[in-house]
């Protein structure tokens, strides 16, 4: 069984969404042949965490562009994020558990 959340502070949301776009950039760049490939991103994650029933809801939302050459496709660009999910999970686990 899972430890209990600690309780979230401004700043240890803003450590979340600061790791998982981190996290989500690396991967997104990793995917590619040429950085070049991407001509615009915009990785918007969202961190909110409720007090009462101690629940952390963290939400992304990536817009990337990329030039007519690129394989990237959304299909890639979701598995991405399912995986950094998973890293998310053990990072919040290993530093933000009881």
């Amino acid at each position: 069984m899972e430890s209990k959340l600690k309780h979230l502070t401004q700043d240890d949301l803003d450590n979340i969404a600061d790791f998982f776009a981190d996290v989500i950039n690396k991967k997104l760049l990793s995917s590619v042949e040429s950085p070049k490939e991407i001509e615009s991103m915009d990785i918007n994650i969202n961190v909110s965490y409720n007090d009462e029933s101690e629940e952390l809801d963290v939400d992304v939302d990536v817009d990337i562009a990329t030039d007519e050459l690129s394989n990237l496709s959304n299909e890639i660009v979701d598995n991405l994020i399912e995986d950094s999910y998973l890293e998310l999970d053990e990072y919040i686990n290993n530093n933000f558990r009881e």
